[in-house]
C-alpha cells in the first residue's frame, strides 16, 4: 500500500513524515456526488459530496484506493490537529503525497463537509491572531493571508470589521510600547523609526502619522512621551 507524507509548512517547520518508497502520482477519480448537509454556517443547503468512481476497477483496486483515502484523511487530520491550515495548504499536502491536481477540489469538497478546512473560519481567525495578538495592519494582514491563498473576496469582507478607530486604537498601543526604545533620540529620528515600525506592521500612512502625533510629544532638545 502506498504511504503518504506531509508537506513542509509554509513556517519553515518541518512536519514530514518519512516515506519507504517514492510516491507516484496517485489518480482519484470522483463520480457522482451525494448529498449531504454542510456544518458550517457560511454555506447554506446540502453540499454536493463527490464519490469514489469505481467504474472499471477491480476489487483489489478499489480497496487499495479507499485505504488511500482513509491514510490520506488521517494525515490531513493529523496535520489540522498540529498547526491551523488554509485549504490551499491542505491541498499542498495531497501534491506532496502524489495526489494530481485535478482530484484537489473533490478532496476539499470532502474535508469542507466534513469540518476540516473552511477558508472563511480559518480567515477570521487568522485576523484575530494577527490584528489583536501580533498587532499588523490591514495591509499586512492582506499579505499574510494572500500567502496562504485566501481569496480576496474573503479578505475583503472580514477586513470591513476592522474600522479605522480600532486599527488607530491598536497602532497607538503599538507605538507606546515602542517609544521607551526611543527616549534618547532627537524628535526627527524618533518620529521616523516609529513611522517605520508601525508601516512595517501594515498600518495605513494616515493612521501611522495620527499615532506618531498622539505618542510623541515635543520637549526642548530631545522627546519626550506622555
Amino acid at each position: 500500500m502506498v504511504r503518504f507524507t506531509e508537506s513542509p509548512d509554509t513556517d519553515g517547520n518541518d512536519v514530514t513524515e518519512a516515506s519507504d518508497t517514492a510516491i507516484a502520482p496517485v489518480a482519484f477519480l470522483f463520480g457522482a456526488p451525494n448529498e449531504q448537509e454542510r456544518p458550517d454556517r457560511h454555506y447554506a443547503g446540502p453540499v454536493a459530496v463527490p464519490t469514489l468512481d469505481t467504474s472499471g476497477l477491480t476489487p483489489e483496486q478499489v480497496e487499495e484506493q479507499e485505504l488511500q483515502l482513509a491514510d490520506l484523511e488521517n494525515l490531513v487530520v493529523r496535520a489540522l490537529a498540529r498547526k491551523d491550515l488554509s485549504e490551499w495548504q491542505v491541498t499542498e499536502i495531497l501534491a506532496a503525497n502524489g495526489v494530481e491536481s485535478s482530484a484537489f477540489e473533490g478532496f476539499l469538497t470532502i474535508y469542507r463537509a466534513k469540518g476540516y478546512v473552511d477558508d472563511y473560519a480559518f480567515a477570521e481567525r487568522e485576523i484575530e491572531r494577527l490584528h489583536r495578538r501580533k498587532g499588523f495592519g490591514r495591509s499586512q494582514i492582506q499579505r499574510e493571508l494572500g500567502a496562504k491563498r485566501i481569496s480576496q473576496e474573503i479578505v475583503s469582507d472580514l477586513l470591513t470589521a476592522l474600522d479605522d478607530d480600532d486599527e488607530l486604537a491598536r497602532a497607538l498601543e503599538l507605538a507606546e510600547k515602542k517609544a521607551p526604545s526611543l527616549l534618547r533620540l532627537d524628535r526627527a529620528t524618533a518620529e521616523r523609526r516609529l513611522s517605520s515600525f508601525l508601516q512595517r506592521k501594515g498600518y495605513p500612512s494616515q493612521v501611522v502619522r495620527d499615532a506618531v502625533a498622539k505618542t510623541l510629544v515635543t520637549g526642548t532638545s530631545t522627546v519626550r512621551f506622555r
